[in-house]
């Protein structure tokens, strides 16, 4: 994954996610927020 910014002031990770993007990329970030949640609470 590239290109996944967080907000200048706030942090975090933000990530967009629109029609023509492809089904493996949304099950690839869908399983990084799983994993990221799971170890981070």
């Amino acid at each position: 994954m590239s290109g996944l910014k967080g907000h200048r002031s706030a942090g975090g990770l933000r990530a967009s996610i629109y029609n023509a993007f492809p089904r493996k990329g949304c099950e690839t970030l869908a399983e990084f927020m799983t994993d990221f949640a799971a170890k981070n609470g």
